[in-house]
């Protein structure tokens, strides 16, 4: 079985709402790893075409990048959205 992870990339300005997206995702999709990074995290740079743009999440299957989404969403978009890609 594969293994899913969430990164959370934040900047001080928007921490403590991706606090609360990873307390959502921990939630509702327990079987997904999660993990929070800065904005100086070379995988955002690395795998975003605007890796200024905050906040981010980016999805990864067997440590490989699956999607990235930038701006904050409602929770439940969030969850929804995961859980399309992981097929929970």
């Amino acid at each position: 079985m594969p293994s899913y992870k969430v990164v959370l990339f934040s900047d001080s300005l928007t921490q403590q709402y991706m606090s609360e997206q990873e307390q959502a995702i921990n939630i509702s999709i327990p079987e997904v790893t999660t993990e929070q990074a800065t904005h100086e995290d070379a995988r955002l740079a690395l795998y975003s075409k605007t890796p200024t743009r905050m906040p981010c999440l980016m999805i990864f299957k067997d440590g490989a990048r699956m999607q990235t989404k930038h701006a904050k969403r409602d929770h439940n978009q969030v969850v929804t959205w995961i859980k399309t890609i992981v097929g929970v």
